[in-house]
């Protein structure tokens, strides 16, 4: 069966309660702890927010292998981010290179986005190269605040070269990668 791009209805979500988990504590913040309906609700509803936010997924036989996620969308600059997950059960099989590519391809010919942008944590080797094989380039390395600060001791002690406490909050070196929307359809065009 081959996997189908689609936006996120409200009954997939429920669907996140069969995912695996991250053992690695770097990864722990994409594990869904969600046990509730209401909790799944609240953030299928997070997502939606038309004007600044749409969540679309990559699924199996109506199965989420995994989710994307547009958001801080400047119309006036024609630019946006994505955030990007992949269900832990199904990591280094290309489903996020899947994604990724059906993902950019609806946004980049549907919206006036004209540049796509992302982030992603130095140490997470496996996502930068899923990211640079759809064509997506660094532009930049800063040290960031860690998105999930509620492991901080744990993730700190257990990879001390990769984390650093900076006024008490867990920093990491991020990339910030972007892709253009005339170079990614030219490259589609000419693999054609």
């Amino acid at each position: 069966m081959v996997p189908v791009f689609r936006k996120f209805k409200r009954e997939d979500v429920y669907q996140f309660a069969k995912w695996g988990e991250h053992s690695d504590p770097r990864f722990y913040q994409y594990n869904f702890p969600f046990e509730t309906k209401a909790e799944f609700d609240d953030w299928y509803e997070m997502k939606q927010k038309w004007i600044f936010r749409k969540v679309y997924g990559l699924f199996l036989d109506d199965y989420p292998l995994g989710f994307i996620t547009i958001k801080n969308i400047n119309w006036f600059k024609k630019q946006a981010e994505l955030g990007i997950a992949i269900d832990p059960n199904h990591l280094n099989e290309g489903y996020g290179a899947q994604l990724l590519e059906a993902y950019l391809e609806y946004v980049f010919r549907v919206y006036p986005i004209e540049k796509m942008a992302l982030r992603v944590a130095v140490f997470n080797e496996r996502a930068k190269a899923c990211y640079e094989k759809v064509g997506f380039r660094e532009v930049r390395r800063q040290i960031e605040v860690f998105e999930e600060q509620g492991y901080k001791d744990i993730v700190l002690d257990a990879y001390p070269d990769l984390f650093q406490l900076v006024y008490g909050e867990l920093c990491t070196e991020f990339i910030t990668m972007v892709v253009e929307k005339r170079v990614f359809l030219s490259e589609r065009q000419s693999a054609e």
